[in-house]
């Protein structure tokens, strides 16, 4: 157990030292009593993630294996996104999407085990990320969304959500395109309190020959302490 998770833990002797030692850290990672990373804001104050130009963006770790059809999808888009895009026309999207819709909170209620992530742009939507240890419904049960059935654990300092259960509709990474197939994986990190990383694995037979991943970093100016998500409503903004 590390010296900072032992402060988010508050165990007795070693508390004093924990004080002294994040005093002099100043840009440490928060914690809830737990010991895991508080993903949003401490209590008692304020501050939301805000994706903007140089300070984050999905971009593949390694090639991306289209099939045929996917690769003449994704290469039509890419010319075509703001026409096309279900962002663009006030669709929800999860995954990836969701976080480039600029701005985002992630809020854990713990006595609800569950986290939720809060966006501004699109149709100001919400995930549930459940955390109560559940399993997915089967298959047959499913009815396909624009979020899909979200499930979370944690590995260590890392969330880990696993969503299935999406319909073709939306566009979940950008101009990839998706089936009704998607598995997808993601994870996210706080290294230090204004820094986030963010990757998504995309596993999917019907769009792609193998699974493949995708990452970006979110750099410290995106995090804007003291701020809160204010209204956008994408609809009115179509008039």
């Amino acid at each position: 157990m590390n010296l900072i998770r032992t402060c988010g833990l508050g165990l007795g002797p070693a508390l004093l030292l924990c004080s002294a030692v994040l005093a002099q850290q100043p840009d440490a990672t928060p914690r809830h009593p737990d010991g895991h990373p508080n993903l949003g804001s401490v209590p008692g104050t304020k501050g939301y993630w805000e994706v903007r130009p140089g300070v984050g963006g999905f971009r593949p770790t390694g090639p991306v294996p289209f099939q045929p059809w996917a690769k003449a999808v994704y290469d039509y888009r890419q010319k075509t996104f703001t026409k096309d895009s279900p962002q663009v026309d006030c669709k929800a999207s999860t995954g990836p999407s969701f976080f480039n819709s600029p701005g985002f909170e992630i809020v854990d209620v713990p006595e609800q085990q569950s986290i939720f992530i809060l966006n501004i742009a699109g149709p100001h939507s919400w995930r549930v990320i459940h955390m109560d240890g559940r399993q997915h419904p089967p298959a047959a049960d499913r009815r396909p969304t624009f979020l899909g059935d979200s499930i979370g654990h944690w590995e260590g300092d890392t969330l880990v959500i696993d969503t299935v259960g999406l319909n073709e509709r939306m566009w979940v990474v950008g101009a990839y395109p998706t089936t009704s197939q998607l598995h997808l994986t993601e994870k996210i990190t706080r290294p230090t309190a204004k820094t986030m990383t963010y990757e998504a694995t995309i596993d999917d037979p019907g769009a792609y020959t193998q699974p493949w991943t995708g990452r970006f970093n979110i750099t410290e100016k995106a995090w804007l302490a003291g701020g809160e998500m204010f209204e956008y409503i994408c609809e009115d903004a179509q008039r």
